[in-house]
């Protein structure tokens, strides 16, 4: 995964600011949401993820849809953004 120049630092700014109202723990996540957590944030499309995980592709974005409403993120780049920089794995 590639992020430009000029959208790291706005990402960065977001989630410094939603952190100090957020309580983001990954220990509210299931096994298999912290398993694709962790393959989101090495960029793998939801196709891949899948094959990894032999489920459906349409489970892979239930779980994706999941996480990200548990840890109060808004999109799979913010959540990659937000692992990295947590240093999660």
């Amino acid at each position: 995964m590639m992020l430009s120049e000029t959208l790291m630092p706005i990402l960065t700014a977001s989630l410094r600011e939603n952190r100090q109202g957020s309580d983001r723990s990954i220990q509210q996540l299931t096994p298999r949401e912290r398993d694709i957590l962790k393959l989101l944030a090495q960029g793998l499309a939801n196709k891949v993820i899948a094959r990894k995980l032999s489920i459906t592709e349409s489970t892979v974005k239930v779980h994706v849809k999941h996480l990200l409403k548990k840890m109060k993120l808004k999109s799979r780049v913010e959540t990659a953004v937000w692992v990295l920089q947590e240093k999660i794995f």
